[in-house]
């Protein structure tokens, strides 16, 4: 196999901490000095083109085989995966996550964490990543799962709207990157009675998601009764078979 190189901007690539003990980088910064300098006891892999690398010892791993497209099925993985995490975290172990960037697949998959087990709502994880991380974008199919996990998961309407700005009538994302567009009061979890409280946001056109995924929503309460309600699962590290495993381009 020849060597791999990825060319990634020195801000992608650099570790974030985002709370103690959740790591995320883009591919660059899957060096073996700093799996050991933070003490990564775990390494989830957000990508089918990364190969986990030999480099980095015997730390396990997870590899989740997606891509960073909006059609993209990570919806799927969102509840294992934060359990798998957390089951370390909680143990003051340290993660680390990473994509090619560390700015969509990785960053959505930590936001699914965040949601799950430290934040009231996904607006409120999303700030809390963006603080450390300014440069996090999940692509908008990613947004769309997320919303819908949130409202699995909270029981909430979801706190982040998918609009479609007049100005830019082809684009659509998520109301978390208009700074200046969405109100202060906003930054909680939308609710029946502030949605639409305020003038300032009606040329902003929300997207119907309602039916957004709907085919996964059956199989996630499936999983969460089968563990009869219990956020405690066992962690059981996956491991890249060998023909996997690569070095970077040095």
């Amino acid at each position: 196999m020849p060597p791999l190189s990825f060319r990634v901007n020195e801000e992608y690539a650099q570790l974030s901490e985002i709370i103690p003990g959740l790591f995320i980088c883009g591919v660059n910064g899957l060096t073996a000095a700093n799996i050991c300098a933070f003490r990564i006891q775990l390494v989830v892999n957000c990508t089918r083109e990364v190969p986990n690398l030999k480099c980095l010892g015997q730390v396990p791993r997870m590899k989740l085989w997606v891509e960073d497209t909006p059609e993209e099925d990570l919806f799927a993985h969102f509840d294992l995966v934060a359990d798998q995490m957390h089951a370390i975290i909680r143990d003051g172990g340290a993660v680390l996550v990473h994509c090619v960037a560390g700015v969509s697949r990785s960053a959505s998959i930590c936001l699914a964490y965040l949601l799950k087990y430290r934040t009231r709502s996904l607006r409120a994880a999303y700030h809390l990543m963006g603080e450390k991380r300014p440069l996090v974008r999940p692509n908008i199919g990613f947004w769309r799962q997320l919303i819908r996990y949130e409202q699995l998961i909270k029981g909430n309407i979801g706190s982040v709207r998918i609009v479609r700005d007049e100005a830019q009538p082809d684009k659509l994302l998520p109301d978390v990157y208009l700074k200046s567009v969405i109100p202060d009061k906003y930054s909680r979890p939308l609710s029946p009675t502030n949605v639409g409280e305020d003038s300032s946001v009606h040329h902003l056109k929300p997207m119907a998601d309602e039916s957004y995924l709907s085919g996964h929503t059956s199989g996630w309460h499936r999983r969460r009764s089968s563990s009869g309600g219990s956020d405690r699962v066992r962690f059981v590290p996956v491991l890249e078979p060998l023909a996997e495993l690569a070095e970077a381009a040095g």
